[in-house]
């Protein structure tokens, strides 16, 4: 296959799964509350602005790739895709870590499944210390570390909505606990 044509499909695939994937789940709500526990994940406006910004990138890929063919810019046209593909593919992975991130709470434990990894199980009474940290993905954002047994045990990210976790959990006695 021609090397052109395959950077080509690339930048046309993955806004494509990605749109469908984003279309598929239009139901899903970034908190769910029930009568025994809530569900956080990403947002969906934050989710279609990923997905919108792949295919904006998608759609000046074929354009700039067009305009290298027929000779209006001195480039090659498979290197101004590839430079484009690069932005898609990470694009697409860091949306489905964000995707995969969410938070369960209970009345006694909750559950968090991390970007990678198996899902963790943490009883609030077992927390030890929990402390802000910097987001690096929410800008001026805070995520909270939470140790059991004084070991780190997860992060919850500041992309969910931190204060209504925090309230579920109930354990401002051990909230920046380690700093003091």
């Amino acid at each position: 296959m021609d090397p052109r044509a395959l950077l080509i499909a690339i930048a046309v695939a993955i806004p494509l799964v990605s749109g469908c994937m984003l279309w598929a789940s239009s139901g899903v709500i970034a908190e769910r509350h029930h009568s025994h526990h809530d569900t956080y994940q990403i947002a969906s406006t934050l989710s279609f602005s990923i997905v919108f910004a792949m295919i904006v990138m998608s759609v000046l890929a074929m354009l700039l790739e067009r305009l290298c063919v027929v000779g209006v810019f001195r480039a090659d046209g498979g290197v101004a895709v590839g430079f484009f593909d690069g932005f898609l593919i990470v694009s697409f992975v860091y949306w489905l870590l964000l995707r995969r991130y969410r938070v369960v709470t209970y009345d006694d434990r909750m559950l968090v499944t991390p970007f990678f990894g198996r899902t963790i199980e943490i009883r609030y009474t077992d927390i030890s210390a929990m402390e802000w940290t910097t987001s690096v993905i929410v800008p001026q954002g805070r995520n909270v570390r939470v140790f059991v047994a004084n070991r780190k045990r997860v992060l919850l990210w500041a992309v969910l909505d931190l204060d209504q976790i925090l309230y579920r959990i109930n354990r401002f006695d051990v909230l920046d606990s380690l700093s003091s």
